[in-house]
């Protein structure tokens, strides 16, 4: 069970980011940007995956590269420059090796990130925790626990000095009148959990205080969307849910409005906006991969514009809102792996699973977009619930959680103008049918087979949904199934969980593409 917070816009529906995934590109850029934020600036930078996980086999082709020297140079992942990143790098005359090293590790996506500037270091060790979620495991040695969804203030050690800064940093904020909670405070760092964001002259203060003592201070504003606020939730699991909505009384969409207004500080109206601004990103990343110009990035050629012109010529069979999910769902995983623009939901290997539906079902010209966001906030809803009780991150679990999760997130849009009932049900239904789903992205790239379980994972959600409206019982309840995906994730071997080793990258023409892939990327 996650003992965090979780968001339906910072954990679910989201991020706005470039592709091609969330695991492997949104959250290092996010864990890049968090580091640039302590840095007092660097000339060379040394990264280095453990051998045993997952970055290891798909570093460069899922662009982690790129994204953590993105978000060391200050690029957001949903900047027009952040796949530049590297080039943009060397012009500025940043060294950066990234090496693959013998050592243990305790997440299968961790790694550790050395700045140096002259002869000062800075070391971090984080994690990517599934879906573009991440969290700063250690700076310099000492074990923090940053997610960048509050305010930070953290207090850096850089020569010998004396050790008062601890209460006099503790009585500034004080004067300040900013609340706080003591998370670390060791020798070589010290950090904060504040309420706010101190005003400049603050952090002045704080810095002139702290230098006196060989210390220097930095603020890290939340890098999520949603602050996270102290609030006690009303519900994190579909018992809860039930149980909550038996004693008030509302559609599931309001439910979902209700539990991130809670946990964000924002009304209904303003999360109705939010959900409604992604349904925006989703349309436009729909029809930039329709287009049949757009970019090839990886080893297979653009084909969404193709089905659309075959259905048109009518040679594809009538499967009617399913083809369409179909098509929408491909041409947002192109988009993806294009380096396009799109949203994590819940991730980017996942990202054309609820568009599709969406579109597929409510029309992509003439769509009702409050209605859409809406829906979304059912999707979000679901998707609550399976971050909180297991996890998002095929490196993990394999691609049932992020196809499947995607699959039972999508069949809440399709069912979401019903009872809550029938959409539990129905997402329960949607993920059982995917439970044991492995990943095995040939090269590293999510391309083959990740497309097409886009696909597939979009039509099944619909297939789930008529069969749940039709009044089929799934028998299982979605948090047993949801808990029965981690456990069957678990019993997956690391072979076949996003490494690059097992499954279709495997077969002759898998070790041929990621071989060729890999001599293309080097430039052999």
């Amino acid at each position: 069970m996650n003992k965090h917070k979780i968001s339906i816009f910072n954990d679910v529906l989201g991020p706005v980011m470039t592709g091609p995934s969330s695991s492997h590109t949104a959250a290092p850029g996010r864990i890049g940007y968090f580091i640039s934020k302590l840095s007092t600036g660097f000339s060379k930078v040394r990264i280095a995956f453990p051998a045993c996980g997952s970055y290891a086999g798909t570093y460069r082709g899922q662009k982690s590269d790129v994204g953590f020297i993105a978000g060391l140079m200050g690029i957001h992942i949903d900047d027009i420059r952040f796949k530049n990143a590297l080039e943009i790098a060397r012009a500025k005359g940043i060294e950066f090796e990234f090496n693959i090293v013998d050592i243990p590790a305790a997440h299968p996506n961790a790694c550790t990130i050395t700045l140096e500037n002259g002869p000062k270091q800075l070391r971090v060790e984080s994690i990517s925790t599934g879906g573009g979620a991440f969290e700063i495991t250690s700076i310099n040695g000492t074990a923090v626990q940053c997610r960048g969804d509050c305010h930070e203030l953290i207090g850096l050690r850089v020569t010998l000095g004396a050790d008062h800064i601890l209460n006099a940093m503790e009585s500034t904020l004080d004067r300040m009148g900013i609340s706080f909670s003591k998370r670390v405070s060791v020798q070589n760092v010290i950090h904060f959990n504040i309420d706010k964001a101190p005003a400049n002259q603050d952090i002045l203060v704080l810095n002139t205080l702290a230098i006196e003592s060989g210390w220097v201070v930095r603020h890290i504003p939340p890098i999520l969307p949603v602050t996270i606020t102290g609030e006690t939730m009303p519900f994190s699991s579909a018992k809860e849910l039930c149980v909550f909505l038996d004693k008030n009384p509302m559609p599931l969409w309001q439910g979902a409005a209700l539990y991130e207004s809670i946990i964000s500080g924002w009304d209904e109206g303003q999360v109705l906006d939010y959900a409604e601004g992604l349904v925006a990103v989703m349309k436009k990343s729909v029809q930039e991969g329709l287009k049949a110009d757009s970019s090839k990035s990886g080893f297979t050629s653009p084909s969404a514009h193709k089905i659309r012109s075959a259905k048109h010529r009518g040679i594809l069979l009538d499967t009617g809102v399913i083809g369409d999910a179909v098509l929408y769902s491909t041409a947002v995983m192109e988009q993806n792996n294009s380096m396009g623009i799109i949203v994590a939901s819940p991730t980017a290997g996942s990202c054309g699973v609820v568009p599709g539906v969406l579109f597929g079902i409510g029309g992509l010209d003439c769509m009702d977009t409050r209605k859409g966001a809406k829906a979304l906030l059912c999707a979000g809803l679901i998707g609550v619930f399976i971050a909180k009780q297991a996890t998002f991150a095929a490196e993990v679990a394999g691609c049932q959680a992020e196809c499947g999760a995607a699959s039972a997130m999508a069949a809440a849009v399709a069912s979401f103008s019903t009872n809550t009932n029938i959409i539990l049900n129905a997402a329960s239904m949607a993920l059982q049918n995917t439970l044991g789903l492995i990943c095995d992205p040939v090269g590293g790239r999510v391309e083959i087979p990740c497309v097409s379980r886009n696909a597939m994972a979009a039509a099944n959600a619909i297939v789930s949904a008529n069969m749940s409206l039709g009044g089929f019982d799934a028998v299982i309840p979605l948090d047993e199934t949801i808990k029965a995906m981690l456990e069957v994730g678990k019993m997956l071997p690391r072979e076949l969980r996003c490494t690059g080793l097992g499954g279709l990258c495997n077969t002759d023409t898998g070790r041929a593409i990621a071989k060729s892939w890999e001599c293309c990327v080097s430039g052999g």
